[in-house]
Protein backbone atom coordinates (compact mmCIF):
# COMPACT_ATOMS: atom_id res chain seq x y z
CA UNK A 1 0.00 0.00 0.00
CA UNK A 2 1.13 3.33 -0.91
CA UNK A 3 1.97 5.59 2.17
CA UNK A 4 -0.54 8.50 2.38
CA UNK A 5 -1.19 10.64 5.22
CA UNK A 6 -4.93 11.43 4.69
CA UNK A 7 -7.10 8.37 4.38
CA UNK A 8 -10.76 8.70 4.39
CA UNK A 9 -11.26 7.63 7.41
CA UNK A 10 -11.10 10.90 9.26
CA UNK A 11 -14.62 12.17 9.63
CA UNK A 12 -13.59 15.50 8.20
CA UNK A 13 -12.00 14.24 4.75
CA UNK A 14 -15.07 14.47 3.08
CA UNK A 15 -15.24 18.10 3.96
CA UNK A 16 -11.85 18.98 3.18
CA UNK A 17 -11.75 16.94 -0.35
CA UNK A 18 -15.11 18.92 -1.08
CA UNK A 19 -12.54 22.14 -0.32
CA UNK A 20 -10.31 21.36 -2.54
CA UNK A 21 -12.51 20.95 -5.20
CA UNK A 22 -13.59 24.24 -5.04
CA UNK A 23 -10.06 25.45 -4.81
CA UNK A 24 -8.36 24.15 -7.26
CA UNK A 25 -10.96 22.19 -10.00
CA UNK A 26 -11.24 25.63 -12.20
CA UNK A 27 -7.65 25.64 -12.98
CA UNK A 28 -7.97 22.08 -13.92
CA UNK A 29 -10.84 22.12 -15.89
CA UNK A 30 -9.06 25.08 -17.73
CA UNK A 31 -6.23 22.80 -18.50
CA UNK A 32 -8.21 19.82 -19.40
CA UNK A 33 -10.14 21.68 -21.48
CA UNK A 34 -7.18 22.68 -23.70
CA UNK A 35 -7.05 19.04 -24.50
CA UNK A 36 -8.16 17.03 -27.44
CA UNK A 37 -11.01 14.62 -25.88
CA UNK A 38 -13.14 13.59 -28.46
CA UNK A 39 -16.79 12.19 -27.63
CA UNK A 40 -16.29 8.75 -27.13
CA UNK A 41 -12.99 9.34 -25.53
CA UNK A 42 -11.43 6.75 -22.52
CA UNK A 43 -9.92 8.68 -19.87
CA UNK A 44 -7.91 7.69 -16.59
CA UNK A 45 -8.94 9.84 -13.35
CA UNK A 46 -5.69 8.52 -10.69
CA UNK A 47 -5.94 9.37 -7.21
CA UNK A 48 -10.30 10.29 -8.10
CA UNK A 49 -10.92 12.07 -4.38
CA UNK A 50 -14.50 12.65 -4.16
CA UNK A 51 -14.92 12.55 -8.10
CA UNK A 52 -15.35 16.26 -9.34
CA UNK A 53 -12.70 15.58 -12.20
CA UNK A 54 -14.06 12.23 -13.10
CA UNK A 55 -17.62 13.09 -13.66
CA UNK A 56 -16.97 16.09 -15.65
CA UNK A 57 -14.69 14.01 -17.78
CA UNK A 58 -17.79 11.83 -18.03
CA UNK A 59 -19.87 14.61 -19.54
CA UNK A 60 -17.09 15.00 -22.44
CA UNK A 61 -16.70 11.98 -23.69
CA UNK A 62 -19.97 11.10 -23.97
CA UNK A 63 -22.16 7.90 -23.17
CA UNK A 64 -19.89 5.62 -25.74
CA UNK A 65 -16.67 6.83 -23.98
CA UNK A 66 -15.37 5.49 -20.73
CA UNK A 67 -14.07 7.45 -17.31
CA UNK A 68 -11.93 5.45 -15.16
CA UNK A 69 -11.46 6.61 -11.75
CA UNK A 70 -9.50 5.01 -9.45
CA UNK A 71 -8.31 5.17 -5.38
CA UNK A 72 -6.68 3.80 -2.44
CA UNK A 73 -10.55 4.15 -0.83
CA UNK A 74 -13.34 4.18 -3.51
CA UNK A 75 -16.18 5.31 -1.11
CA UNK A 76 -16.47 9.00 -1.64
CA UNK A 77 -16.01 8.12 -5.88
CA UNK A 78 -18.63 5.56 -5.20
CA UNK A 79 -21.28 7.43 -3.70
CA UNK A 80 -20.56 10.23 -5.94
CA UNK A 81 -20.69 8.44 -9.06
CA UNK A 82 -23.05 6.27 -9.40
CA UNK A 83 -22.57 4.13 -12.83
CA UNK A 84 -21.77 7.09 -14.69
CA UNK A 85 -18.13 5.65 -14.34
CA UNK A 86 -16.23 2.86 -13.78
CA UNK A 87 -15.06 3.10 -10.12
CA UNK A 88 -11.60 1.06 -9.82
CA UNK A 89 -10.34 0.39 -5.75
CA UNK A 90 -6.49 0.67 -7.25
CA UNK A 91 -2.56 1.12 -5.86
CA UNK A 92 -1.32 2.96 -8.70
CA UNK A 93 2.19 1.49 -7.30
CA UNK A 94 1.45 -1.95 -7.17
CA UNK A 95 -1.56 -2.90 -9.00
CA UNK A 96 -1.92 -3.64 -12.69
CA UNK A 97 -2.60 -1.42 -15.08
CA UNK A 98 -4.12 -1.45 -18.66
CA UNK A 99 -1.58 -0.44 -21.45
CA UNK A 100 -2.40 1.63 -24.64
CA UNK A 101 -6.03 2.49 -23.23
CA UNK A 102 -6.12 6.26 -22.73
CA UNK A 103 -7.01 9.33 -24.31
CA UNK A 104 -6.14 11.25 -21.71
CA UNK A 105 -5.12 10.83 -17.98
CA UNK A 106 -4.64 13.11 -15.09
CA UNK A 107 -4.28 12.99 -11.92
CA UNK A 108 -3.73 15.96 -8.90
CA UNK A 109 -1.51 15.83 -5.87
CA UNK A 110 -1.22 12.20 -5.99
CA UNK A 111 2.32 11.35 -7.66
CA UNK A 112 4.20 13.60 -5.27
CA UNK A 113 3.42 11.77 -1.92
CA UNK A 114 4.54 8.80 -3.56
CA UNK A 115 8.26 7.03 -3.32
CA UNK A 116 8.04 5.13 -6.23
CA UNK A 117 6.82 7.97 -8.49
CA UNK A 118 9.64 7.53 -11.25
CA UNK A 119 7.96 3.65 -11.94
CA UNK A 120 4.52 5.04 -11.75
CA UNK A 121 5.19 8.14 -14.33
CA UNK A 122 6.49 5.62 -16.76
CA UNK A 123 3.20 3.08 -15.97
CA UNK A 124 0.99 6.06 -16.54
CA UNK A 125 2.69 6.89 -20.28
CA UNK A 126 2.45 3.54 -21.36
CA UNK A 127 -1.26 3.31 -20.01
CA UNK A 128 -2.23 6.27 -22.96
CA UNK A 129 -2.67 5.55 -26.39
CA UNK A 130 -0.70 6.74 -29.32
CA UNK A 131 -1.07 10.67 -29.28
CA UNK A 132 -2.81 10.18 -25.77
CA UNK A 133 -2.50 12.93 -23.32
CA UNK A 134 -1.22 13.03 -19.56
CA UNK A 135 -2.12 15.74 -17.27
CA UNK A 136 -0.12 15.83 -13.99
CA UNK A 137 -0.55 18.70 -11.13
CA UNK A 138 1.58 18.91 -8.21
CA UNK A 139 3.16 21.02 -5.57
CA UNK A 140 6.36 23.22 -5.75
CA UNK A 141 6.21 23.55 -2.22
CA UNK A 142 7.97 27.51 -1.75
CA UNK A 143 6.98 26.70 2.02
CA UNK A 144 3.01 28.30 2.54
CA UNK A 145 4.01 31.62 4.78
CA UNK A 146 2.18 34.76 6.35
CA UNK A 147 2.28 37.99 4.19
CA UNK A 148 4.89 40.20 5.84
CA UNK A 149 3.94 41.43 9.32
CA UNK A 150 0.80 39.17 9.31
CA UNK A 151 -0.31 38.19 12.89
CA UNK A 152 0.29 34.57 13.52
CA UNK A 153 2.70 34.31 10.97
CA UNK A 154 5.59 32.57 13.11
CA UNK A 155 3.24 30.27 14.22
CA UNK A 156 2.20 29.31 10.89
CA UNK A 157 5.52 28.90 9.58
CA UNK A 158 6.46 26.33 12.32
CA UNK A 159 3.50 24.31 12.14
CA UNK A 160 4.65 24.04 8.30
CA UNK A 161 8.13 22.64 9.63
CA UNK A 162 6.35 20.13 11.59
CA UNK A 163 3.78 19.33 8.24
CA UNK A 164 7.18 19.04 5.73
CA UNK A 165 8.75 16.94 8.15
CA UNK A 166 5.92 14.31 8.53
CA UNK A 167 5.00 14.60 4.58
CA UNK A 168 9.23 13.74 4.25
CA UNK A 169 9.01 10.97 6.38
CA UNK A 170 6.43 9.02 4.37
CA UNK A 171 8.31 9.72 1.13
CA UNK A 172 6.96 12.83 -0.21
CA UNK A 173 9.37 15.14 -2.39
CA UNK A 174 8.35 18.39 -1.89
CA UNK A 175 9.21 20.39 -4.88
CA UNK A 176 8.28 17.29 -7.65
CA UNK A 177 6.03 19.94 -9.49
CA UNK A 178 9.05 21.74 -10.43
CA UNK A 179 10.44 18.09 -11.77
CA UNK A 180 7.45 17.08 -13.63
CA UNK A 181 8.32 18.96 -16.74
CA UNK A 182 11.58 17.13 -17.48
CA UNK A 183 10.30 13.88 -16.02
CA UNK A 184 7.72 13.79 -18.28
CA UNK A 185 10.14 14.47 -21.23
CA UNK A 186 12.71 11.58 -19.87
CA UNK A 187 9.30 9.49 -19.75
CA UNK A 188 8.94 9.43 -24.21
CA UNK A 189 6.23 12.49 -24.02
CA UNK A 190 6.65 15.05 -26.49
CA UNK A 191 4.61 18.52 -26.30
CA UNK A 192 5.23 18.98 -23.15
CA UNK A 193 3.99 22.23 -21.25
CA UNK A 194 3.71 23.57 -18.00
CA UNK A 195 2.18 26.57 -16.21
CA UNK A 196 1.72 27.27 -12.12
CA UNK A 197 -0.79 28.55 -10.28
CA UNK A 198 -0.83 29.99 -6.61
CA UNK A 199 -4.03 30.86 -4.11
CA UNK A 200 -3.86 33.18 -1.43
CA UNK A 201 -5.68 31.71 2.02
CA UNK A 202 -8.05 34.63 2.71
CA UNK A 203 -10.30 34.44 6.56
CA UNK A 204 -13.32 33.06 5.26
CA UNK A 205 -12.48 32.16 1.68
CA UNK A 206 -12.38 28.06 0.70
CA UNK A 207 -8.64 27.72 0.36
CA UNK A 208 -8.19 29.39 3.98
CA UNK A 209 -10.75 26.34 5.34
CA UNK A 210 -9.33 23.95 3.14
CA UNK A 211 -5.89 24.75 4.67
CA UNK A 212 -6.93 24.99 7.89
CA UNK A 213 -8.28 21.14 7.67
CA UNK A 214 -5.37 20.32 6.32
CA UNK A 215 -3.49 21.49 9.19
CA UNK A 216 -6.08 20.08 11.15
CA UNK A 217 -5.57 16.69 10.64
CA UNK A 218 -2.04 16.56 10.87
CA UNK A 219 -1.63 18.81 13.39
CA UNK A 220 -1.95 15.67 16.32
CA UNK A 221 1.45 14.06 14.85
CA UNK A 222 2.88 17.61 14.56
CA UNK A 223 2.62 18.25 18.39
CA UNK A 224 3.71 14.44 19.16
CA UNK A 225 7.11 15.64 17.45
CA UNK A 226 7.38 18.39 19.69
CA UNK A 227 7.05 21.39 16.90
CA UNK A 228 4.20 22.96 18.64
CA UNK A 229 2.25 22.58 21.85
CA UNK A 230 -1.82 21.69 22.01
CA UNK A 231 -2.76 25.40 23.00
CA UNK A 232 -0.18 26.53 20.26
CA UNK A 233 -2.48 24.86 18.01
CA UNK A 234 -5.96 26.21 19.53
CA UNK A 235 -4.19 29.88 19.65
CA UNK A 236 -2.71 28.73 15.48
CA UNK A 237 -6.98 27.69 14.21
CA UNK A 238 -8.10 30.47 16.05
CA UNK A 239 -6.40 32.77 13.40
CA UNK A 240 -7.68 31.70 10.32
CA UNK A 241 -10.29 33.57 11.36
CA UNK A 242 -8.59 36.74 12.57
CA UNK A 243 -9.08 39.32 9.61
CA UNK A 244 -5.59 40.41 9.23
CA UNK A 245 -4.30 36.55 8.71
CA UNK A 246 -3.28 35.70 5.31
CA UNK A 247 -0.94 33.30 3.77
CA UNK A 248 0.44 32.04 0.22
CA UNK A 249 -0.43 28.08 -0.23
CA UNK A 250 2.30 26.36 -2.52
CA UNK A 251 2.55 26.62 -6.30
CA UNK A 252 0.29 23.94 -7.95
CA UNK A 253 2.25 23.08 -11.21
CA UNK A 254 0.52 21.74 -14.01
CA UNK A 255 2.17 19.55 -16.59
CA UNK A 256 1.21 18.48 -19.73
CA UNK A 257 2.50 16.30 -22.75
CA UNK A 258 1.72 13.80 -25.47
CA UNK A 259 2.62 10.23 -26.27
CA UNK A 260 4.37 9.99 -29.70
CA UNK A 261 2.24 8.28 -32.06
Amino acid sequence: MSPYLFGHDWEQERRRLDLLEQVYDGGTLAFLGRLPLPLGGHCLEVGGGAGSIALWLCDQVGPDGRVVATDLDTEFLERRAGKRCEVRRHDIVTDGLEEDAYDVIHSRLVLEHIPQRDDVLRRLVAALRPGGWLLLEDYDWARPSAAPGCVGGELLERAHDGFAELLAAAGYRPDYGLALSGDMRSAGLVDVQAEGRVHLGVPGSPASEWWRLTLAKICPAVVERGHLTEAEVEELFDLFDHDGFLFRLPTLVAVWGRRPG
